[in-house]
């Protein structure tokens, strides 16, 4: 159970650090005229939002890092014998989550409005998800809607990782949705973006 609630919790305050973050240091730049005088020097939007994404990954990594061995010292979590997963799974899920907030602050036109619908967000992916509940305990139902959530992607490899003794190859299903994810989040990003270039 200790496994559980360090990813379930961990994978849902990721995802509020990685949109206050990314979306709260963004919409303040656009605010206080700071991202128009950077764009105004060489540096282009894809770098600008590559290197948010970048520190945002590094620091998620870090907050879920720091949980899981909160989980190790105190409750005695398998964490050194499941390294190389728990490694592989915290990477994608911090590149995932990070991704995911900068797409959110494209999309929101103030801190307030980031603030309000990312939390509702946020809040419903992580009950459908898992984090709050574990979806095992879900009807299959549930437990197939729960799959159309970044929790619960994230959550099925942590599982994998230290509740079935998983080898790495058989965290691909995982490791794809989320690649996949933070492709696509990183894509609209870019996209969304583009209203900034041009105002």
């Amino acid at each position: 159970l200790i496994s559980f609630y360090a990813a379930g919790i961990g994978v849902m305050f990721l995802l509020f650090s990685c949109v206050a973050g990314a979306g709260g240091a963004l919409l303040d730049e656009v605010e206080a005229g700071t991202l128009e005088r950077l764009l105004s020097t060489r540096l282009s939007m894809t770098r600008l939002l590559l290197a948010k994404w970048l520190f945002l990954v590094i620091v998620g990594a870090a907050q879920l890092t720091v949980m899981f061995l909160w989980g190790w010292l105190a409750f005695q979590l398998p964490l050194t014998s499941h390294l190389p997963g728990f490694i592989v799974m915290t990477a994608i899920t911090a590149a995932a989550a990070a991704a995911l907030g900068l797409v959110l602050a494209t999309i929101a036109r103030s801190r307030a409005q980031l603030s309000g619908f990312s939390t509702i967000l946020i809040l419903t992916m992580s009950a459908l998800g898992g984090s709050m509940f574990p979806r095992f305990l879900m009807s299959e139902t549930m437990q197939k809607i729960g799959l159309l959530t970044f929790n619960g992607w994230a959550l099925d490899g942590y599982l994998k990782v230290f509740w079935r003794d998983a080898s790495l190859w058989q965290l691909w299903p995982q490791v794809l949705v989320l690649t996949t994810l933070t492709i696509v989040f990183l894509s609209g990003a870019r996209l969304l973006a583009r209203r900034w270039e041009t105002s």
